[in-house]
């Protein structure tokens, strides 16, 4: 389920609310690193934004599906999402 509270800006008529969230940076570059070979245990990201809500919660759903740690800096921290779905802010982002 998408978080569309996150959204700050008007939506197209062509666009959805899930065109806009799926084409955030850090889900973007996740997909580029899960088609590589062999597929990264490790990822790390490092964006100049911060992380929104919906971005977190699918990063820990992913983590836990793909059993690896993600790691990603944005401006306010650095995030560790482990293979058990848990991030290393509890949820203080």
């Amino acid at each position: 389920i998408f978080d569309s509270s996150c959204i700050t800006r008007q939506i197209d008529d062509e666009e959805t609310i899930e065109s806009v969230l799926c084409g955030h940076s850090e889900k973007l570059a996740l997909a580029f690193n899960f088609i590589q070979r062999p597929i990264p245990t490790i990822i790390q990201i490092t964006k100049n934004l911060r992380i929104c809500s919906d971005c977190h919660e699918a990063i820990k759903l992913i983590a836990k599906i793909r059993q690896c740690t993600i790691i990603i800096r944005d401006t306010n921290r650095i995030h560790h999402f482990h293979s058990n779905g848990k991030c290393s802010c509890q949820g203080h982002f």
